[in-house]
């Protein structure tokens, strides 16, 4: 068994020496014999390794609470283009300039078009949908829906009233002459990006209603389906 010594690295025999005693070089440098056993640096790995083998079932359930709650977190954040849409669209509605019946009424003729991008389908009632499926919108004067921008987002669905729970799209459409008219209009998309026949839905009138023994006052949106607790 030999050794190097640190200060000539001429090879030293230790052959029969005592861990811990000492021995002479030829350049006159005494050496001690290395004490038997682990060395530090491989200690170091070994705990490390063992550490890391203890984390990973730590990270696997940390990764199945946490991926699930930042997409929730995602979706309801997307919700936010409904619920300002509709506060929006609910003042076009309200103050738009010039007399007009309601029963015919076209998102144009209010002024309301949500920037592109929208998740959303948005509903003044039955009637033709404007497509944002190419870069640049069809049929938009004479809408009474805006369907999903799935120009932007290829993979998200289309809805339109007829896909609304049926108490819903029974109550979306407005009457009487707007300003003054009365009317529900709504909203509906896929914002948990999960295959899903159910839509969020949302919808504001232009009255005070009860819903589910919650009131709801006129003006404010109204989440009838949540698409973020949708399995």
């Amino acid at each position: 068994m030999t050794m190097k010594c640190p200060k000539c690295q001429r090879p030293i025999n230790m052959t029969g020496l005592q861990p811990g005693s000492s021995i002479t070089c030829q350049c006159g440098n005494v050496v001690a014999v290395p004490k038997s056993g682990m060395s530090r640096t491989m200690l170091f790995v070994l705990i490390g390794a063992g550490l890391v083998v203890l984390a990973c079932p730590c990270l696997g359930v940390i990764s199945a609470i946490a991926i699930p709650n930042f997409i929730r977190f995602q979706a309801r954040a997307r919700q936010a283009e409904c619920h300002t849409q509709l506060k929006s669209l609910f003042t076009a509605l309200k103050v738009t300039d010039e007399p007009v019946q309601g029963a015919g009424l076209t998102f144009s003729q209010i002024g309301f078009a949500p920037e592109r991008g929208n998740r959303y389908s948005y509903f003044l009632g039955q009637g033709p949908m404007e497509d944002r499926s190419g870069s640049q919108a069809q049929g938009t004067e004479q809408a009474r829906g805006i369907g999903v921008d799935t120009f932007r987002y290829s993979t998200l669905r289309v809805f339109t009233v007829a896909d609304l729970p049926p108490a819903v799209a029974e109550e979306v459409g407005i009457s009487g002459t707007c300003p003054d008219c009365d009317f529900t209009v709504a909203c509906a998309g896929d914002v948990d990006n999960t295959p899903s026949d159910t839509p969020d839905v949302w919808t504001v009138s232009s009255k005070d209603r009860s819903i589910n023994g919650e009131p709801v006052p006129a003006g404010e949106p109204y989440n009838h389906v949540n698409d973020v607790n949708t399995d």
